[in-house]
């Protein structure tokens, strides 16, 4: 029985310690490693993949490196937290980099993959159209001239259509996205083939129609458009529909 007010005012004891124990936790920081990869107009991987500028940022911390030729970059010592990412590489555009950064810290790294398209160089020229109204489909046949190698798969294209010849990407009544496909081009020349289901379309119907296209970037969602993504500028090439 004696022993009782012993225990309690050791316990007592323990309490106020940790009371008065007012040290802040410190915070969990780790490592973020990650690679960029780079593809270029064709969508074949970069044979190097350094020099793409990597920065993560937050309310209150900014932090820059630079990849290696694999494409490898790495922050050392980042403290946990949620950080904005983003990409910088000359004539290429960055894809999917809205989304935080979710950095949990600790023992292993925190390990992410981002990815860099190059923006077409080459130069469309529309030679013809053949427009098939059964189908409402056009099909744009064009001269390409500065091509490196042939597409993986195909090459976008972001196409407009105006009642006037002043038409660009700013400037435009219908808009929506062709494919010229890699087994369908030969040589220099292929086919763009856009449908035009688009009701802004039948606006233009009853006149004549003019129309330029803009190669652009593969990779992200087709169907998102970016302007920053697109390379050159078609000519300006018009139309009647009979």
């Amino acid at each position: 029985m004696e022993t009782r007010p012993a225990i309690l005012f050791l316990l007592l004891f323990l309490m106020a310690l940790v009371a008065c124990d007012k040290t802040e936790p410190e915070l969990l920081s780790g490592d973020i490693a990650g690679f960029v990869w780079a593809y270029n107009e064709n969508f074949y991987l970069e044979e190097d993949m350094s020099g793409v500028q990597v920065s993560i940022r937050d309310e209150t911390f900014d932090s820059q490196t630079i990849t290696d030729p694999s494409g490898k970059f790495l922050f050392e010592d980042i403290d946990y937290g949620n950080y904005l990412v983003d990409l910088k590489r000359e004539g290429y555009f960055t894809t999917y980099t809205d989304y935080p950064l979710h950095h949990l810290g600790g023992y292993s790294p925190t390990l992410v993959n981002y990815y860099i398209h190059k923006i077409p160089t080459f130069e469309t020229y529309i030679d013809s159209i053949h427009f098939d109204e059964t189908n409402c489909r056009i099909y744009f046949y064009v001269n390409l001239q500065g091509l490196s190698g042939l597409p993986k798969f195909e090459y976008a294209y972001w196409c407009f259509f105006s009642d006037s010849p002043a038409i660009s990407m700013d400037q435009f009544v219908s808009d929506d996205v062709g494919f010229l496909y890699a087994w369908e081009l030969d040589g220099q020349l292929g086919s763009i083939m856009v449908e035009v289901w688009d009701n802004r379309f039948e606006q233009l119907r009853s006149d004549t129609i003019y129309c330029r296209v803009y190669p652009r970037v593969n990779g992200p969602a087709l169907y998102d458009f970016y302007p920053e993504s697109l390379g050159k500028a078609s000519n300006v090439f018009s139309f009647v529909v009979e």
